[in-house]
């Protein structure tokens, strides 16, 4: 199962949907994690914390949304 997670691009969110630690954990269990280059910056997560617990980093963000099984957002996208 490979779960895709994009930046939040709603003004002012600084949360993100998965921690490194929580990504590692799903990494464990069997599933694919492709984060958005910059997703936790806010948050105060690094894209090498997420790249060491298991994710791989994406540049692309339609390709990343396109491609997972599994979206995760904190936010519904915009009409």
């Amino acid at each position: 199962m490979k779960i895709s997670v994009p930046r939040e691009t709603h003004p002012g969110e600084t949360r993100a949907p998965l921690t490194p630690d929580s990504v590692a954990k799903l990494v464990k269990l069997g599933a694919q994690v492709e984060v958005e280059a910059g997703l936790g910056v806010a948050a105060g997560f690094t894209d090498d914390a997420y790249a060491k617990a298991g994710a791989t980093l994406a540049t692309d963000r339609k390709a990343l949304i396109s491609s997972g099984d599994i979206v995760l957002r904190l936010r519904k996208p915009p009409l």
